[in-house]
């Protein structure tokens, strides 16, 4: 069944009307403020700056919040409103390098990449490898077919990581 073409012409009209009537006011100029509002001083913290010998107050709209106090209405067993302990600094010693482990090994004979930790490092690269206690940065040193010479800052030795061929 075919639809008459005055149909599709009643469309494109209602569809050309459509876009007008959003185009169109997103045409105007804005329109300007009808005065400069006076700036209101509150008795909380203030920051004042300074433009053509006048002090305007910046506020803060955050600061005049609320703490979230008793149990959420719509779920009563949250207890994402509990205050959280504020935990310090951990006394630090950095992770143990023998976190480290040799994933792969991909690349030519004369360019060869190491996969160490979720890291791929080439040799004389220096990067930051993700352990379970932090980051820590190293250096490849030597890439070879089964094996990698890395040494981690902080350390004086260099350390070689062996790939686990079991998996394999």
């Amino acid at each position: 069944m075919r639809i008459p073409p005055p149909f599709w012409q009643c469309i494109r009209i209602a569809t050309a009307a459509g876009l007008m009537l959003c185009i169109v006011p997103a045409c105007k100029p804005a329109a300007k403020p009808a005065a400069p509002a006076k700036p209101v001083v509150p008795k909380t913290s203030i920051v004042a700056s300074v433009s053509s010998n006048a002090v305007v107050a910046n506020v803060s709209v955050f600061e005049q919040l609320m703490a979230p106090q008793g149990r959420d209405p719509f779920f009563p067993n949250s207890h994402r409103r509990d205050p959280v302990p504020v935990k310090g600094p951990a006394p630090g010693k950095p992770p143990p390098a023998s976190e480290f482990v040799l994933k792969g090994i991909v690349g030519s004979a004369n360019h060869r990449l190491a996969l160490i930790n979720e890291d791929i490092l080439e040799v004389g690269e220096e990067g930051s490898v993700r352990v379970p206690g932090g980051h820590l940065r190293l250096q490849c040193l030597e890439i070879g077919e089964d094996y990698a010479v890395i040494k981690v800052e902080g350390e004086i030795q260099t350390k070689r990581l062996q790939l686990n061929k079991k998996g394999l």
